[in-house]
C-alpha cells in the first residue's frame, strides 16, 4: 500500500468506517478532486449491506479476504455471509473489473466456480505464496504471479497476514 500511496493520490476508509454511513462520511468529508484511488473497506452485518455500499462506491476491483461465522446473530447462516460478500461480484462485473477471493478461506474454496481470481497458499491458485518462514523480525515468503516470483518480507506475523498481502499483490 505504500507504493500505491506514493504513486497515486489515495483515499482510504479509516478505522472502522466500513458501514454505508462510514463510507459516505469518508467520501463527503475527505474525498478531494485529486484522489485517483479510493480503497474502501466494506463491512456487513446483514444481507444487502455490501450491495448498498457498492451502490455508493461502484467498485472497479474487489478483494474478498474471508467468509466465516461472523455476525451470525444477524446473518443467521454462513451461506448468508457468503452471499453478502459476493454481492461485490455483480458490481465489479458491471465495471469491467476483477474480483479476487481468498481460496484458503474454507467457505470460499467450497465454491470456487465463481468468476473471480483466486489467491492463497495453494500452488494451483493463479496467485500464491510459498517458502513461508517466520522469525523474530517478521515473516518472509515468495509470491508467485504467473511467471513472476517475488520474495517479500514483512514485520507482520501469522499466515492470515501473509494471505492478506498475497491478495493485495494479486489485485495490484
Amino acid at each position: 500500500s505504500n507504493i500505491l500511496m506514493q504513486k497515486y493520490d489515495v483515499l482510504m476508509t479509516p478505522a472502522s468506517y466500513n458501514t454505508t454511513l462510514g463510507v459516505v462520511r469518508t467520501i463527503n468529508e475527505n474525498m478531494k478532486p485529486t484522489n485517483q484511488v479510493f480503497v474502501c473497506e466494506m463491512g456487513a452485518k446483514n444481507v444487502g449491506d455490501i450491495k448498498e455500499i457498492c451502490d455508493v462506491v461502484n467498485p472497479d476491483y474487489a478483494l474478498i479476504t474471508s467468509v466465516g461465522a461472523q455476525h451470525l446473530e444477524t446473518f443467521k447462516s454462513i451461506e448468508n455471509v457468503y452471499k453478502t460478500k459476493f454481492e461485490l461480484e455483480e458490481h465489479v462485473k458491471k465495471a469491467g473489473g476483477m474480483l479476487f477471493a481468498n481460496g484458503d478461506s474454507a467457505e470460499i474454496s467450497r465454491q470456487l466456480d465463481r468468476d473471480c481470481k483466486i489467491y492463497g497458499t495453494n500452488k494451483d491458485f493463479p496467485y500464491y505464496a510459498d517458502n513461508i518462514s517466520y522469525g523474530k523480525f517478521g515473516s518472509s515468503f515468495t509470491v508467485h504471479i504467473k511467471d513472476i516470483s517475488i520474495d517479500l518480507n514483512t514485520k507482520l506475523l501469522g499466515l492470515h497476514s501473509i494471505i492478506d498481502i498475497i491478495g493485495a499483490v494479486a489485485l495490484s
